[in-house]
């Protein structure tokens, strides 16, 4: 028997098609739409075939918005959300804005019949401005929470608490990646939640890492690529950080090249190619700019969007990469990285005992403070250090590529 899904929440196709491409192929009687699935990068294009769109309508007719607008005023939880907004947070124009939003998601309730024919409803990324429509699913449907890892380490404020706590009383399921991340969620939204909980990881894009083998031994590939976007050809590249977002701690870990020896034999990259907004691009790339030239060391500022092919031949083209942003899930990039044989440095305040577990190898840091002697000792026994994280890859292959990720899935969705 089929089971007809609704995604909502945070629309990063990106991520959303690695999951429910594997879910289709694994079980096609999922029936799943996605109607607000959109690209990061508008040039470059992710799967949707496994999508039915078709099956939902984005635009609200007229009589659905008028229904709506008086459905809202006697709605219980936008009355005491609207309340809260303008009493405890005291910010009218917030809570005028938060009943447009509840009368829109509610119109697009409306016109498709509230979704009775739908079993499932999966909210990705669990803050506020994400979860409006949780609130108004028919009482007896099945609700999965996800978490990605941001959204539950980097938000604190009154309203988000306030309304994340409300949606996962409501769920029936609520997913996240690690046991590191299940302890937050109960310690900071009650242990009555703990029989709720499942640990699950997202299967990867397996493309990606089928390109990393392809491109490997492809020596000119990899020197022509590095040409092309600034890599050094003769120095160790070392990226740092996986985004231009400023939770990246980019400045951090540059100012400890300050203190590094042999500057003449590592070359610096930092990619802010994505998650950094316009408004602040041009002031945090000046900032980085000042920091990087402060240094001595010869470096590349990454402005260009790649296409997957290029995502992958990246990876081979660094050697070290360090990745210590303020919190994270399970790093995406960090596992492309130790697949590709990087000698990888991270914090060692990141919830990842997954890859403790999966006995991956890759060094942590404590402090920013002391990350410069940590620099120097990799570069200095550097062929030393590829060869023991050599073993990476096949590891990685054993836990990410089973079919028993996509199982946990398929239950939990089910």
């Amino acid at each position: 028997m089929s089971k007809k899904i609704l995604v909502l929440g945070i629309g990063q196709n990106n991520f959303l098609s690695f999951l429910y491409s594997k879910l289709k192929s694994f079980d096609n009687t999922f029936i799943i739409s996605a109607p607000f699935a959109r690209e990061l990068n508008k040039d470059v294009k992710n799967d949707s075939w496994m999508y039915d769109n078709n099956l939902v309508s984005n635009k609200p007719s007229f009589l659905s918005i008028l229904q709506s607008f008086f459905l809202i005023l006697i709605d219980k939880h936008t009355y005491q959300t609207f309340f809260f907004i303008l009493l405890v947070e005291k910010k009218f124009k917030k809570s005028v804005h938060f009943l447009y939003a509840q009368i829109k998601a509610k119109a697009f309730f409306l016109t498709n019949n509230n979704f009775n024919d739908f079993d499932v409803f999966h909210f990705h990324f669990l803050q506020y401005s994400y979860l409006r429509e949780l609130f108004l699913i028919p009482k007896d449907k099945k609700i999965v929470c996800t978490f990605w890892g941001s959204d539950l380490l980097r938000t604190s404020d009154i309203l988000n608490f306030y309304f994340v706590k409300k949606a996962l009383s409501r769920a029936n399921i609520i997913t996240c990646q690690s046991l590191e991340l299940k302890e937050i969620i109960l310690s900071k939204y009650g242990r009555h939640l703990s029989d709720k909980i499942r640990i699950v990881v997202f299967p990867v894009d397996e493309k990606i890492y089928n390109d990393i083998d392809s491109a490997r031994d492809n020596k000119d590939l990899i020197s022509d690529f590095k040409i092309k976007y600034g890599y050094s050809s003769s120095k160790r590249n070392i990226l740092i950080g996986h985004n231009g977002s400023v939770f990246n701690n980019h400045l951090k870990i540059i100012e400890a090249f300050n203190s590094i020896h042999h500057k003449s034999e590592v070359h610096l990259i930092v990619n802010l190619n994505y998650a950094l907004d316009n408004d602040n691009r041009l002031s945090y790339k000046n900032k980085l700019v000042k920091q990087l030239e402060q240094t001595g060391i010869s470096f590349t500022l990454l402005e260009t969007f790649f296409s997957k092919e290029e995502l992958a031949i990246s990876r081979l083209a660094s050697d070290i990469f360090i990745h210590m942003p303020i919190s994270d899930a399970l790093s995406g990039t960090m596992t492309e990285m130790l697949y590709a044989n990087n000698v990888v440095i991270t914090g060692s305040w990141l919830p990842y005992k997954t890859f403790k577990t999966m006995g991956l190898y890759y060094h942590e840091a404590d402090d920013f403070e002391s990350l410069s002697d940590k620099i120097d000792e990799l570069n200095s026994g550097f062929d030393n250090e590829k060869l023991k994280a050599f073993g990476n890859k096949k590891a990685i292959k054993e836990y990410f590529f089973s079919d028993k990720i996509i199982e946990n899935w398929a239950t939990i969705l089910n």
